[in-house]
């Protein structure tokens, strides 16, 4: 059966931070309107799934995952989910665009466990069937659903400054998780946090000349199973990621600035202005000045 894509225009309102809470109690379907809980169903947006009560069968990309109280999820869209089975299920749904949100994400890309649990695994989860997710014991669950109340009631009451507030404590909760992330003694998990370690310095120290010795003393890991993995769960070598950071940063740079590509290619870590400009062709299918021209002209 074909999946349903649930659309964005759908779940968040126009003009405020693209933020929807949506919880199920029990075992009753259509709980909310919109509700897809039951139904095979995939979206462009991302999807933070906290299950408090109770006990199902979740289906993730045609792969079953048994679930109960205090365990979390990440879908970060075009995932294809529902629940095959549901038993007192109780679970609170917070959806968000994460594109849309990027600018309020950028600093959380500086926590390993961040980019462990919410940008690594959902990823590796779709191509490799990883079936490793967050458990938090009943004390945190108890904290994160007093988080999650005041985002509700926040999306409820509809106040001045609501969509902000409810922005910070989808934060707060994040790095929450993020944190509990790190603690995970599953091997699989552990190696995705090591990985994790890694983007957050290639993020953070992008114009330092990275070599693989370097790179394998932060994450603990032989030169040869540090590359295999890093490709196995980003889809690129460290040092093609790399490269691709800087690119970003020098794309950015070449819209928002009037620099030379001369002096962007320094600024983004590059020596050469050649080798830049063939890396930036390879990537973005243009020459930077090319690339600088269309923004340009679309502006």
């Amino acid at each position: 059966m074909k999946a349903i894509q649930a659309l964005s225009k759908d779940f968040f309102r126009e003009n405020v931070y693209p933020i929807a809470l949506r919880s199920i109690h029990g075992d009753q379907h259509h709980q909310h309107p919109g509700d897809l809980t039951d139904i095979d169903h995939w979206h462009d947006f991302a999807e933070l799934v906290i299950i408090t009560e109770g006990y199902g069968i979740h289906s993730i990309d045609g792969v079953d995952y048994p679930v109960s109280a205090g365990d979390i999820f990440v879908f970060q869209g075009k995932t294809r989910h529902y629940f095959k089975e549901r038993h007192g299920l109780s679970m609170h749904n917070i959806m968000y665009d994460a594109r849309r949100l990027q600018h309020s994400f950028k600093n959380l890309q500086n926590d390993a466990g961040y980019n462990a649990m919410f940008l690594l695994e959902p990823a590796y989860r779709r191509r490799h069937r990883f079936k490793s997710r967050l458990r938090i014991c009943r004390r945190l669950l108890a904290h994160a659903e007093s988080i999650i109340h005041r985002i509700r009631d926040e999306q409820d009451k509809q106040l001045p400054g609501y969509d902000s507030l409810m922005l910070s404590m989808l934060l707060e909760l994040i790095v929450l998780f993020s944190r509990q992330y790190s603690k995970i003694e599953i091997p699989q998990a552990q190696t995705l946090y090591r990985i994790g370690k890694i983007i957050s310095r290639l993020e953070t120290q992008y114009r330092k000349d990275w070599q693989i010795e370097q790179l394998t003393k932060v994450a603990g890991m032989s030169k040869s199973s540090l590359i295999a993995t890093f490709k196995n769960a980003v889809g690129y070598s460290p040092i093609d990621y790399l490269i691709r950071i800087r690119l970003q940063k020098a794309a950015g740079l070449l819209i928002e600035t009037q620099d030379s590509i001369g002096e962007i290619t320094v600024q983004c870590g590059f020596h050469d202005s050649n080798y830049f400009a063939r890396q930036f062709r390879r990537v973005y299918g243009c020459s930077p000045g090319q690339f600088r021209k269309n923004s340009l002209t679309i502006s």
